[in-house]
């Protein structure tokens, strides 16, 4: 623990240097960190977080001098035991007191812990790998106050969500009266999908797999293990008319071809095109407050629809295709559904059929959308560096608003198309029929943007070395 007043950063030196195994690592912060007689820290760990069993130092640090209200966060990566390096510095907000911003380390993420508001707080985790430094997941609280009328009481209601960006898991909870007691509790993936054809930085999440019994939501008795059935991988992507979902399934029994659509192994997409900017799309599952109670939207309405592919008997086009909605399609539904299709293809391992990949393209017009709604969030991204000044690139891309969309894939694995009761479904969230609430995300990212952070810093020194080259 760091002193409640903070400490001069030239008094930590000795500290430093002993949990770093080098006093000298400890000196070099007298010249790399800006300011340094001003600098107290306020938050200090040590840990690797950059996974090359060396240890790195993570600071806070405040300079009242300098900006109030704020600290600043440094990464320095410990290269080779012989150099401390400045791979990520973030400014961070606090409301009272720079002691509301910690620093912790677990395995190979640095974790910064900032709150947000009373009793709310949110938690940043980070780690490097070849000098990129990537967003791991983050944590965040929240507390709405709902009222039954304008002198009524108040009454809370807790928020709490949990992103992993490598694995693209999500949990997040509605607590009633900012209890423990969940009154909605969600488990899901959330997919990020990215113009067709678009190069993604490494480190920036964009394919899910899921070999767990996790998300198993029926006939689970049935499942022997994950090569009778898993997700290998779920991918998507757009284009300005299409959505395009590749899902690649682990099986050891792939069954198509059959006349009843209910004999066959097949996948189906469950949409929710109740969508805004906002990431979290809290408005989806809210349905009203009215009299102080959350109610949740837990009834299929016009704005949900589904599509389901069959497989077919050998390699090829799907060509039962299945949909439904709770009202006749319209117009621009029935020409979108005349243009939905699907490929399958197997895949093999030493010969052998293990599984299959159902490559589907569905129409944003199916989803009763006229256009892509990823293109109402498109804008420039801020960049500096561009300019003769050389200023730093601050960042390729960062999170903002994208049109977010229920979203649920269910794969359904029949192993005898005689018995087609016993089949198994894994999904993309715990998903229930009927009920939107239940469904996973998909975040259709502009052009500018990336689910997820990342900070490439060898960049700079690349336009650094290429600067002097004379490019």
């Amino acid at each position: 623990m760091v002193h409640a007043q903070g400490m001069l950063l030239d008094s930590m030196l000795p500290r430093i240097g002993n949990e770093l195994h080098s006093p000298v690592l400890a000196e070099q912060l007298r010249t790399i960190v800006p300011d340094f007689e001003n600098q107290k820290v306020w938050g200090l760990a040590i840990g690797d977080f950059t996974n090359d069993t060396l240890p790195d130092l993570a600071l806070s640090l405040y300079n009242p001098g300098a900006a109030r209200g704020q600290v600043r966060v440094f990464l320095f990566e410990n290269v080779k035991n012989q150099q401390l390096v400045n791979r990520f510095e973030k400014p961070v907000i606090f409301i009272e007191s720079p002691i509301e911003v910690g620093l912790s380390i677990e395995g190979s993420v640095v974790t910064i812990t900032q709150k947000t508001g009373d009793e709310l707080w949110s938690q940043d985790g980070y780690s490097i790998e070849s000098g990129d430094v990537a967003l791991v997941d983050h944590f965040e609280t929240e507390k709405e106050d709902l009222k039954s009328g304008t002198k009524a009481k108040s009454h809370p209601i807790g928020h709490e969500v949990y992103r992993n960006y490598e694995t693209l898991r999500t949990r997040e909870s509605y607590l009633a009266n900012a209890s423990d007691d969940a009154t909605l509790k969600l488990a899901y993936f959330t997919l990020p999908s990215y113009q067709r054809l678009r190069e993604i930085y490494p480190g920036y999440g964009h394919l899910m797999t899921d070999t767990t019994s996790d998300l198993i939501v029926s006939g689970s008795g049935f499942r022997r293990d994950a090569r009778d059935l898993s997700i290998s991988s779920i991918q998507t992507a757009y284009n300005d008319e299409f959505l395009y979902i590749a899902v690649r399934v682990r099986d050891d029994y792939v069954i198509g071809g059959q006349s009843k659509m209910e004999n066959n192994d097949r996948v189906s997409f469950w949409f929710d095109t109740k969508f805004t900017g906002d990431r979290l799309n809290r408005d989806r599952r809210l349905l009203s407050t009215e009299g102080g109670v959350p109610t949740f939207r837990t009834a299929i309405d016009s704005l949900v629809t589904n599509i389901t592919f069959a497989l077919p008997h050998r390699p090829g086009r799907a060509t039962q295709v299945t949909h439904t909605s709770t009202a006749p399609l319209t117009p621009l539904q029935q020409e979108g559904l005349k243009s939905a299709l699907a490929q399958m293809t197997y895949d093999t391992e030493k010969g052998g059929v293990v599984g299959y990949t159902l490559s589907a393209r569905i129409p944003f017009g199916f989803l009763n959308l006229e256009t892509n709604p990823a293109r109402f969030y498109e804008k420039p991204v801020p960049v500096h560096g561009a300019d003769e000044a050389g200023v730093e690139l601050s960042t390729l891309a960062g999170i903002g608003d994208a049109a977010t969309l229920g979203f649920t894939a269910l794969v359904y694995d029949v192993d005898d198309p005689t018995h087609p009761n016993e089949v198994t479904v894994q999904a993309t969230s715990q998903f229930e029929s009927g009920n939107p609430s239940t469904f996973g995300t998909l975040v259709l990212e502009p052009s500018t943007l990336y689910y997820g952070e990342v900070h490439p810093t060898y960049l700079q020194e690349l336009r650094s070395g290429l600067a002097a080259a004379g490019y």
